[in-house]
C-alpha cells in the first residue's frame, strides 16, 4: 500500500463521517490521514538521490561571508567575491586549501563564501 490509498481513503472516510454525522469517527479519518502522511515522506525520502539526502543530514559548518576576516594576497576574482590567500580574524590566521568538494573537509577548517575551504595556520 502506499501513502495514496491512506490519503484518498482519509478524505473518504471524513466526508461519509460528516455526513452522516459520525463525529466522533473522524478522529479515525484524522488517524488514517496521518498514516498516509507519514508514508508519504517515506516515499519521497525513499525516491531522493543519495547526494540530496546527505545534505539534509550532514553536521556542516555554515558558510561564513568574507565580512568578517581581513583578507591578505588576492589570488583571484570568483563569483564577484575576492578569493584571498590569507584570512585574519581577530589573531587567529587561516590559510586557503582549496575549493569544497575538491578537499575532504576536515576539523579545524571553516568554509568561506563562495565556497572555498580555509585551515587554521598553526602558528596563529
Amino acid at each position: 500500500m502506499n501513502s495514496q490509498f491512506f490519503l484518498s481513503g482519509s478524505s473518504v472516510l471524513t466526508v461519509v463521517f460528516a455526513m452522516g454525522g459520525a463525529w466522533p469517527l473522524l478522529a479515525l479519518s484524522f488517524l488514517v490521514m496521518m498514516v498516509g502522511i507519514w508514508l508519504a515522506d517515506r516515499e519521497q525520502i525513499a525516491a531522493q538521490a543519495p547526494e540530496t539526502l546527505a545534505m539534509f543530514v550532514q553536521d556542516e559548518r555554515p558558510l561564513l561571508p568574507l565580512d568578517y576576516f581581513q583578507g591578505e594576497q588576492l589570488l583571484w576574482y570568483q563569483a564577484g567575491t575576492p578569493v584571498y590567500r590569507i584570512l585574519q580574524a581577530q589573531d587567529t590566521t587561516w590559510e586557503l586549501v582549496g575549493n569544497e568538494g575538491e578537499v575532504p573537509f576536515e576539523n579545524g577548517m571553516i568554509r568561506v563564501v563562495p565556497g572555498l575551504l580555509y585551515r587554521q595556520r598553526p602558528d596563529s
